[in-house]
């Protein structure tokens, strides 16, 4: 499971703990991208996608050679799914690897040239003032009312520590070079007849669902599932609704009818 831009795998804290409670028949990982939860970017390559591929390739690598995975992308983290089918899921030591499906949530692509965010953040300056807002204490009642449907039914630590992982996130910056309207061009043209599952809410107000229509022109052959009463956070909103979904779509994803 990959989370998105600013964030880290205490996003999913709560779906752990669901998965902890259910134990269902599958499990869960947690890649450890650079330049997250404080970690460093390190010197920058020239494929700096390679920087964040790196990581899902030797989780692949080091797994037994028969297990099925299924990628989990949320944001951004959709996007480095994208951009790792544009290479033909390549991992270096596992030539001809493919997973079993692929569930992008709330992806980064197809709505790049319509939204305005985007084009705002093309300043480095500007991405480095709205990252501080983002991660300013006094501002997290506000930030907390427009990315949560219920924040106070969220644990205040973990509301803090959401908003303390983006001040702590030396790759912030980095993904709104990596992903603009050229990008989206790119790896539409490889993936766009591939199989994916995209999954919406329909009260989503980070990439609002009306951008939907976007993918569902360039990815025919996928599947989209708008799902009711769901913003961009769903695994902290409604963590118990999130869990049934996301064990409900790896069971149908794993089927023989889906091969």
């Amino acid at each position: 499971m990959l989370h998105g831009n600013g964030g880290a795998s205490a996003r999913f804290q709560l779906f752990r703990e669901e998965v902890r409670r259910h134990q269902p028949d599958y499990d869960v990982v947690f890649p450890e991208l650079p330049g997250f939860e404080g970690r460093p970017l390190g010197s920058l390559p020239a494929d700096l996608w390679q920087l964040f591929l790196t990581p899902l390739q030797e989780q692949i690598a080091d797994s037994a050679p028969e297990t099925e995975w299924i990628l989990y992308g949320h944001g951004i983290g959709g996007s480095l799914l994208l951009e790792w089918a544009a290479r033909n899921w390549s991992v270096p030591a596992r030539p001809g690897w493919k997973p079993k499906g692929v569930l992008l949530h709330g992806c980064i692509g197809a709505s790049l040239k319509e939204r305005w965010f985007p084009k705002l953040m093309k300043p480095l300056l500007l991405r480095r003032f709205i990252q501080r807002l983002v991660s300013w204490p006094a501002l997290r009642p506000l930030w907390e009312r427009k990315l949560f449907l219920t924040p106070e039914a969220i644990p205040e630590s973990l509301r803090r520590q959401f908003f303390s992982d983006y001040a702590r996130c030396a790759a912030f910056p980095v993904f709104f070079d990596l992903i603009d309207g050229v990008w989206y061009d790119r790896v539409q043209k490889k993936t766009g007849s591939g199989a994916f599952y995209f999954l919406w809410g329909d009260r989503e107000r980070v990439v609002a669902s009306k951008y939907l229509v976007y993918w569902q022109r360039d990815f025919p052959n996928s599947q989209f599932d708008i799902v009711a009463d769901w913003d961009h956070f769903p695994m902290l909103d409604t963590p118990l609704a999130f869990y049934r979904k996301v064990t409900e779509l790896i069971a149908q994803l794993r089927s023989p009818a889906f091969s």
